[in-house]
């Protein structure tokens, strides 16, 4: 089965589900070995800390929103470095490739503010009233998921790269199978680092504008995004939808436990209970 996301206009990723590119198979050369423990043997996520890291958020999302996508316009940014008005109130996360140093895909958390009521994206696109429920949604406590980006140049250039060194023939056709069947994932890597963000901030909540198939496929990972009102016209079909971080993962725990391992790294990033009971399974 083979699912595409192209053209997004808020993203872009590839998706490829292939039967030595599902997640049962990831680690089937080892069946010891975690989901966690592979993903991170070939990515790491980088918390953008620096200027030289915000740079290359910004460089990354010119790649993917204004070459990939045309989702803004190449010209407006003369310094190859899209940026827009939320982007003083946010933090962001990179997905670093280990091997090649390559950065992967970025992703932008806009943290709430309290000199304006209407102050995330979706306030733009939808008047629902629940996006500005303050009694279900604590203001200080929402965040809006943004620039959700894994670029399609990142394939390209890691086809350019040799193998690693210092190995056996043997060892590095399975270290680059290995390799190749985690790719199709790394939206798990972004989703990691929206949590871990989410919980040094004390984002409890989360808004976003999700495509259809998007919506789906972080089904199909036990990932629930809440749909909230009509579909809306904004750069193509999006869902308004919200998610409750806590419920987030617990779901995700009790549907795909392998995946809540690497998302809230090891229970670290999830409320206590839920981690009480994966250590008290795996200890």
């Amino acid at each position: 089965m083979v699912i595409i996301l192209k053209k997004k206009k808020s993203f872009f990723l590839i998706y490829e589900e292939k039967p030595d590119m599902s997640l049962s198979s990831i680690c089937k050369s080892d069946p010891n070995r975690r989901l966690i423990d592979t993903f991170f043997d070939y990515f790491e996520i980088v918390p953008v800390n620096t200027t030289k890291l915000l740079e290359t958020v910004h460089h990354l999302r010119y790649q993917v929103y204004c070459v990939e996508t045309g989702f803004e316009d190449p010209n407006l940014y003369r310094h190859q470095l899209e940026k827009d008005e939320f982007d003083p109130y946010s933090v962001y996360s990179l997905l670093r490739h280990r091997r090649t140093g390559i950065y992967a895909g970025t992703v932008r958390l806009i943290l709430p503010r309290t000199d304006t009521e209407k102050c995330f994206p979706i306030h733009k696109v939808t008047n629902h009233p629940l996006f500005l429920n303050h009694h279900k949604f604590p203001r200080t406590a929402v965040g809006a998921v943004s620039r959700f980006a894994i670029s399609k140049h990142f394939r390209k250039r890691l086809g350019e790269f040799s193998s690693p060194t210092g190995m056996s023939q043997q060892e590095r056709s399975t270290h680059r199978l290995e390799e190749r069947r985690i790719i199709p994932h790394l939206m798990l890597g972004l989703v990691a680092g929206l949590v871990s963000m989410s919980v040094k901030q004390g984002i409890e909540h989360w808004f976003c504008m999700v495509e259809p198939s998007l919506l789906r496929l972080l089904s199909r990972y036990g990932l629930q995004l809440i749909p909230c009102g009509p579909m809306i016209d904004h750069h193509g079909k999006r869902q308004p939808c919200y998610a409750h971080l806590s419920k987030f993962l617990e779901t995700a725990y009790t549907e795909q436990p392998a995946i809540w391992e690497l998302i809230t790294d090891e229970g670290r990033n999830h409320p206590l209970e839920t981690t009480r009971r994966y250590k008290s399974q795996v200890s």
